[in-house]
């Protein structure tokens, strides 16, 4: 069944002008690239037309077309089903050409296979099985939470106190940056009083590190000090969308419940090496003409490639002349 497309391309010819050639009569005889089959849009934009094939090792293009039709000379008809133009780029690459392109992007191994391309989401689902954070989310160098809750741990409440104008103070041993006043709080593990989440309403910072910040209580605390033991892990957390403080974590409610996730478990590094293998793999997700369809292609090809007498420079259905303006002394 072959069906050499180029042999269906129609010729052009043109004015030889290689150097040293004086015959205005030499033409040269090439094939009209710019003479472009393709697959017409009623059945390009009909899935029920293609199948899904996933091309596998250093397959390439007559490959495939031997494996579905049973003849390498369609190729031709595996790219025009994906409309794939420059097969360098668009197709995968051989394993051999691909390490030599990546090497002499990256310049060495090592910032090929441990250079941080990016940072992306890990998928996150609740006891469901819906998705609470989708995964793969390319996110920025410094990304830590999609903004719900920033934690501060190792951040110990080593002093809060109240007044009677229902003032309280929180001191720290280690400070947070980029805490404002507006921001939400949640303070836990002190009392009744001085747990829940309140506005900032003051900060005092050394450099840009917040290290005592203020916040007003729902009401007048019996107790002014509250002890806070040593080795008791009294902390807050900074709710909204700021703050790059010691830690971060993401919290959602599921099961009657307020579930917590740490930053470490919500995003991962991509490597420059992991980032191009997943671009090269996206490639090999291709759809592919239903032979039964073969015919109808053929068909307009035949209609589409013959120059249609009355063209300008028509010589024949496979001819185009290019006129001679060239001029001589």
């Amino acid at each position: 069944m072959t069906n050499s497309y180029f042999r269906q391309v129609p010729n052009f010819e043109y004015v030889n002008r290689n150097k040293g050639n004086t015959d205005i009569s030499n033409y040269i005889t090439v094939k009209n690239l710019f003479k472009r089959g393709k697959i017409r849009p009623d059945i390009f934009g009909n899935l029920n037309f293609f199948t899904k094939y996933k091309i596998i090792g250093d397959e390439r293009p007559d490959n495939v077309a031997f494996k579905e039709y049973n003849d390498s000379a369609l190729d031709w008809v595996v790219l025009l089903s994906n409309n794939i133009q420059n097969i360098q780029s668009e197709w995968p690459l051989p394993q051999s050409a691909l390490d030599e392109f990546l090497l002499e992007k990256y310049e060495t191994y090592e910032k090929l296979h441990s250079g941080i391309h990016h940072y992306e989401t890990v998928e996150i689902k609740n006891s469901i099985g819906g998705i609470v954070l989708p995964g793969g989310l390319e996110t920025p160098n410094k990304w830590r939470t999609n903004g719900n809750y920033i934690q501060a741990i190792n951040t110990k409440i080593t002093q809060i106190s109240g007044t009677e104008s229902k003032i309280a103070t929180v001191t720290m041993n280690n400070g947070i940056k980029d805490l404002v006043v507006g921001s939400e709080v949640l303070i836990q593990g002190v009392n009744e009083t001085y747990n829940g989440r309140f506005p900032v309403t003051e900060v005092l910072s050394v450099g840009d590190v917040v290290i005592r910040f203020k916040y007003v209580l729902p009401s007048i605390p019996e107790v002014k000090q509250p002890e806070i033991l040593g080795t008791e892990q009294v902390t807050f957390t900074v709710e909204g969308n700021v703050g790059t403080g010691n830690a971060y974590y993401y919290e959602y409610f599921d099961d009657d419940s307020y579930h917590t996730i740490p930053a470490a478990n919500m995003t991962k590094a991509v490597t420059n090496y992991e980032y191009e293998i997943e671009k090269e793999n996206e490639k090999r997700n291709i759809f592919l003409l239903k032979s039964d369809y073969l015919n109808v292609i053929f068909n307009d090809l035949d209609d589409f490639m013959p120059y249609k007498k009355g063209a300008t420079q028509f010589v024949s259905s496979t001819l185009k002349k290019g006129e001679n303006i060239r001029l001589y002394n």
